[in-house]
């Protein structure tokens, strides 16, 4: 289970990240109405994998802050306490149950996923194929698929209802499912900067060399 959230966070953290640092896309209008502009963003969420089967993996839940550029914060209170956290540097992954932290070098860590073409100033265009895919109830869905062959995601769908991020299904290359829904969400608020701040508390086994 522990693998499950780590790798899903991860993924998360580095598609959300990158996305919220430069998209840029300009069609569809829901797409571009919500990234052009953006400086901040912060929600709570819940989280859902699902298997290629179907059968449903992991549940999580908790808050999201991201803050362009480069910096992000996921705070997992759900199945257990953990933080995601990227300062611009450094992706610290805290396992509070375990008092175990590990630290790797951002760039080096999201680097190889199709996010990361996105933090250039590379069109995202350049790199998925977006285009809107319907409604449903009161979301709007866009679609990206990669261009890359070799992307971690075959298919990310970002779903919109009134100007705002609602929803993120991420298809991966092993057939797993996850479904993000965000609530309470925010854009362009004032978050403290210390959110993106990563202290171990006293007694932390601190993996990874200094950076």
């Amino acid at each position: 289970m522990s693998s499950v959230l780590n790798r899903t966070a991860w993924l998360l953290a580095a598609f959300l990240f990158l996305l919220f640092n430069s998209a840029r896309a300009e069609p569809p209008a829901v797409f571009t109405a919500f990234f052009d502009g953006l400086r901040s963003f912060r929600a709570d969420f819940t989280q859902e994998v699902l298997d290629r089967h179907g059968d449903r993996v992991q549940e999580g839940s908790g808050e999201v802050f991201i803050q362009r550029p480069g910096r992000f914060r996921w705070n997992y209170a759900e199945p257990y306490t953990q933080v995601i956290l990227g300062d611009g540097r450094t992706l610290w992954t805290y396992d509070a149950d375990l008092e175990q932290a590990t630290r790797k070098p951002q760039e080096e860590v999201l680097m190889g996923t199709p996010a990361v073409l996105l933090s250039s100033v590379e069109d995202p265009a350049e790199v998925f194929q977006i285009a809107a895919v319907g409604g449903e109830g009161d979301i709007a869905w866009v679609e990206l698929m990669p261009r890359d062959a070799d992307s971690q995601f075959e298919a990310i769908h970002l779903g919109f209802a009134d100007g705002m991020l609602r929803r993120m299904i991420l298809h991966d290359s092993f057939g797993q499912r996850t479904d993000i829904r965000f609530t309470n969400a925010q854009r362009n608020v004032e978050l403290d900067p210390e959110l993106f701040r990563f202290d171990p508390p006293p007694g932390t086994d601190v993996l990874g060399g200094e950076h």
